[in-house]
């Protein structure tokens, strides 16, 4: 009797796991993800290739076919730890105003990640933003908030403004990185919404100019803030900038240990042409003379102002006209400067963008 009870009970034992193991051992399948409808208006750089040009320094753009957001496929990141795609020289113009960077990202349903981050550069900037956990760290980075639901294509929006600080930037590099799982990225690019800054026309330079700086500086000087570009110049191939952080940060472009020398009644002259995509506030234009300097400025106060107004010379309220090519052309004398040997000179602005160049003198 004992046995016939034993061999009920495993028969009932092996009936019951039976019953359960197709639920106890299911397997997860991933399905296809539905594509979403991105706006009409994105402007995008890496969708089902990348760019011309670019190229790629860390891990592997692990093309994919069976997921896409748009076109007909996707890259993915996919494995334990942090991994890691790196693609520079994208050389991708971020405009003026308030638009965004977009992309679209699918996290794996059946292997979930716990962290999705990415790394934005231009020669001037880098910055990160994150979703999930803060697993991977380094560097400058934002919190983003949540991970998206697994399983859908999601939309991220990131301002350019704010917390990116690229508006006016050349992007050359874009670094995405998990941390454990697998998710797919596709649809890379901007929402196209700003402004790009219009190519001004070359001014009419009268002659008898001296020139110290135009397509280079003087040698032994020193370019201690801006850089050169070839996007704009008021003659030869290109003139010099700062680059833009927003409205409230003073642009500074600056070249020291020159010497120049000038005569009495020499004007100092400088083209500037400010992006009329944003706006321009103020302006100031300093010279140096070893130990003496003497500055002007064009505008209205903040704040934020530059600073040093008060022992600069004050010449409009107006400030010179965007897009164009102003010549400024002051009398050293103004600036306690006449006769002077110059030595640097600095031009600081808050609220746009400037270019700078032809920097001299003229009798």
């Amino acid at each position: 009797m004992k046995q016939s009870i034993r061999l009920y009970t495993l028969f009932v034992s092996l009936f019951a796991l039976l019953a359960i193991a197709p639920a106890g051992f299911a397997q997860c399948t991933t399905q296809f993800a539905a594509q979403p409808s991105p706006p009409s208006g994105d402007e995008v750089l890496i969708d089902d290739a990348l760019p011309a040009g670019a190229t790629v320094s860390t891990g592997t753009v692990n093309l994919d076919t069976s997921q896409y957001a748009t076109g007909s496929q996707s890259f993915y990141l996919s494995g334990s730890g942090t991994n890691t795609v790196r693609i520079d020289d994208l050389s991708a113009f971020y405009k003026f105003g308030a638009g965004k960077a977009v992309l679209y990202v699918l996290i794996d349903e059946c292997n979930p990640t716990q962290q999705i981050r990415i790394t934005y550069r231009s020669l001037h900037r880098e910055v990160a933003v994150y979703w999930g956990a803060n697993l991977i760290g380094g560097g400058l980075q934002f919190n983003r908030g949540a991970l998206p639901s697994t399983g859908v294509w999601t939309r991220f929006e990131i301002p350019l403004n704010t917390p990116l600080s690229l508006r006016g930037h050349t992007l050359e590099s874009l670094e995405f990185q998990t941390y454990d799982g697998r998710v797919w990225f596709d649809h890379i690019g901007t929402d196209g919404v700003g402004c790009t800054p219009a190519t001004a026309s070359a001014p009419s330079i009268p002659p008898g100019d001296t020139v110290w700086v135009d397509d280079s500086i003087p040698v032994g000087a020193y370019l201690s803030h801006g850089y050169f570009g070839t996007q704009q110049k008021a003659e030869g191939t290109q003139s010099l900038r700062y680059p833009y952080f927003g409205q409230l940060v003073t642009g500074v472009v600056r070249v020291v240990d020159f010497s120049e020398p000038t005569s009495s009644g020499d004007d100092l002259v400088v083209y500037v042409m400010p992006t009329g995509c944003e706006t321009l506030r103020e302006l100031k234009i300093t010279w140096y003379a070893g130990a003496s300097s003497g500055s002007v400025w064009y505008g209205t106060l903040g704040p934020p102002a530059i600073g040093g107004e008060g022992s600069a010379v004050f010449i409009s309220a107006t400030v010179p006209a965007a897009d164009t090519w102003t010549r400024i052309a002051i009398p050293a004398a103004t600036v306690g400067l006449d006769g002077a040997t110059i030595t640097g000179f600095k031009v600081e602005n808050i609220g746009s963008q400037v270019w700078v160049d032809h920097v001299g003198s003229a009798p």
